[in-house]
C-alpha cells in the first residue's frame, strides 16, 4: 500500500497553525541578520549604510533564488512526491537540491564579483560608496554557496512538512551573526571599509555555523528523505531547474525593482539613498515573513495536488493567502502610522531617519498588495501556475522603470514615492485577479 503524506486529510486549521507558526518564526529569524547588521553599522555613518544598501539586494536575491525560487520548486516537488507516496523521487529531489546549490551558488558568486561594480557605479556617483560596496561583496560572496545549501536543504525539509528544524537553522544563523558582529565590529571610531569588512566576516561566519546545523538535521537517521545517489534522476533535475528558473525570473525582477528604486532615490543625495535603503531593507525583510506562511502552503497544497485532489488544494490555497494578506496589511498600516518604530532603530543621522520615515509612510500601506502577489506566487509553485505571478512582477518593474525617464532631482519626492506605491498595488491586483479569473477558476467551480 502506498504511504501518502500525513498532511492529506489532516484538519486544515490546526495543520496550517502547526506548519505556519514555525514557518513564520523561522522566516523572521532568517530576515533579522540584516536588521542586526544595520544596527551594528549605523555607528560607522551613512556611507557604510549606503554601501551595504547597494549590496543587500544581491544578498536578498541569493536568498530569494535559493529559498523562494529554486527552493520553492524543491519544496513543491518533495510535497507532490510524498503526496503520491513516491519516496524514491523525494530522495532524488534532495540530491538535485545539493547539485543545484553548489552549481548556482558558485555562479552567483562569480557574477557578483564580475558585474557588481557596474551595478554600484550605476546606482551612485559617490566613488567611495561604490568601492566600499564592492569590497563588502568580495568578502561575503565566496560564502554564498553555503547560503544556497542552507536554504535548499531547508526547503527539502519544508516540503516534507517539517518547519521546526529549518526554524532552528534560522535561529543558528541569527544568533551566530549577532555574536560574531558583537565580537568583531567596534561600536565607535571605525572607518567605513573596516566596519563593512568586519560585518561581512561576521555574516560569513554565521553562514558556516548555520550550514553545520543544516547538515546535522538533514543527515539524521530519523530523517525520512535520504541522500541516495542512486535515486538521482536527470529528468527530475531538468524539471526542477525549469520550474525554478521561471520562479527565479520573478525573484530577479523583484530585486531589480529594488535596485531601480535605489537608483531613482540616489538622485536625491546620499541621505535619501541611505534612508530609502533602510526602508527598502524592511520591505525586503517582509518577503521572508510572507514566505513563512507560503512555505507551509506549498507543503499542504503540493501534497493534495500530488494526490490528484487539486480542487481541495486551491481552496486551501486561498484561505492561506487571505491570512497572509491580513497579517501583512496590519503590519504595513502600523508602520505607515508609526514609521519611526523602524527608522529610529536602524538609523542614527536625523536626515536619514527623516527620509526613511517619509518613505515608509508611502510604501508600508502597499504591503497588503505585496502579500497578495507573493502568496499567490508561492502557492503557484505547488500548482504549476507561475506565469501570472511572473507577469505581475514584470508589470511592477515596468511601472517603476518609467521613473528613470521622468524623475529628476528637481521632481518632488512625493511623486517618486507615489510611483513606488502604485507599482506595488498593480502587482498584487494583477496576480490575484489573474489567478482567480484564470488558471484557478475552473477548479474553484468544482468545489
Amino acid at each position: 500500500m502506498v504511504s501518502q503524506s500525513p498532511l492529506i486529510g489532516a484538519p486544515l486549521g490546526p495543520t496550517m497553525l502547526r506548519l505556519g507558526i514555525p514557518g513564520i518564526i523561522g522566516a523572521l529569524l532568517t530576515s533579522l541578520p540584516g536588521l542586526v547588521e544595520a544596527t551594528f553599522l549605523k555607528s560607522a555613518g551613512s556611507e557604510a549604510l549606503a554601501a551595504v544598501a547597494l549590496v543587500y539586494p544581491l544578498v536578498i536575491l541569493a536568498g530569494m533564488f535559493s529559498a523562494g525560487a529554486f527552493g520553492g520548486a524543491v519544496s513543491g516537488f518533495v510535497a507532490r512526491a510524498l503526496g503520491a507516496g513516491d519516496h524514491a523521487q523525494a530522495n532524488g529531489v534532495l540530491v538535485c537540491a545539493v547539485l543545484i546549490s553548489i552549481g548556482l551558488g558558485a555562479l552567483m558568486w562569480l557574477f557578483v564579483i564580475a558585474v557588481g561594480p557596474l551595478i554600484y557605479q550605476a546606482a551612485t556617483d559617490n566613488r567611495a560608496i561604490s568601492e566600499a560596496a564592492h569590497y563588502y561583496a568580495t568578502i561575503l560572496f565566496p560564502f554564498i554557496p553555503l547560503f544556497w545549501l542552507i536554504n535548499m536543504l531547508s526547503s527539502v525539509l519544508r516540503g516534507a512538512g517539517d518547519m521546526i528544524r529549518p526554524a532552528f537553522v534560522a535561529a543558528c544563523l541569527l544568533v551566530s551573526y549577532s555574536l560574531f558582529a558583537w565580537w568583531l565590529i567596534p561600536s565607535h571610531d571605525v572607518a567605513t571599509n573596516e566596519a563593512i569588512r568586519l560585518a561581512a566576516l561576521a555574516m560569513a561566519g554565521s553562514y558556516c555555523t548555520a550550514f553545520a546545523a543544516t547538515i546535522y538535521f538533514v543527515a539524521r537517521n530519523t530523517q525520512a528523505i535520504r541522500f541516495r545517489v542512486h535515486d538521482f534522476n536527470m529528468a527530475l533535475l531538468v524539471r526542477i531547474l525549469k520550474q525554478g528558473s521561471l520562479a527565479a525570473t520573478q525573484s530577479f525582477m523583484t530585486v531589480l525593482y529594488a535596485l531601480v528604486t535605489t537608483l531613482i532615490f540616489s538622485r536625491y543625495g546620499t541621505d535619501w539613498l541611505a534612508g530609502y535603503g533602510l526602508a527598502v531593507r524592511l520591505e525586503l525583510i517582509m518577503i521572508p515573513m510572507i514566505f513563512g506562511m507560503g512555505a507551509s502552503l506549498i507543503a499542504i497544497v503540493g501534497a493534495y495536488a500530488g494526490a490528484q485532489r487539486r480542487a481541495e488544494a486551491i481552496a486551501i490555497a486561498w484561505q492561506g493567502i487571505l491570512i497572509n494578506v491580513a497579517l501583512m496589511g496590519s503590519i504595513g498600516l502600523a508602520l505607515a502610522l508609526m514609521p519611526n518604530l523602524w527608522c529610529d532603530l536602524v538609523g542614527s543621522d536625523p536626515a536619514v531617519i527623516g527620509a526613511c520615515s517619509k518613505s515608509l509612510q508611502f510604501i508600508a500601506p502597499t504591503y497588503v498588495f505585496l502579500a497578495l502577489g507573493l502568496s499567490c506566487y508561492f502557492v503557484s509553485q505547488a500548482l504549476d501556475t507561475l506565469a501570472l505571478p511572473v507577469f505581475g512582477s514584470f508589470i511592477r518593474l515596468a511601472i517603476v522603470v518609467s521613473g528613470l525617464v521622468w524623475i529628476t532631482p528637481d521632481t518632488g519626492i512625493s511623486a517618486a514615492l507615489g510611483l513606488v506605491a502604485i507599482a506595488a498595488a498593480c502587482y498584487g491586483i494583477v496576480v490575484g485577479l489573474g489567478l482567480k479569473l484564470g488558471p484557478w477558476r475552473t477548479e474553484l467551480g468544482k468545489i
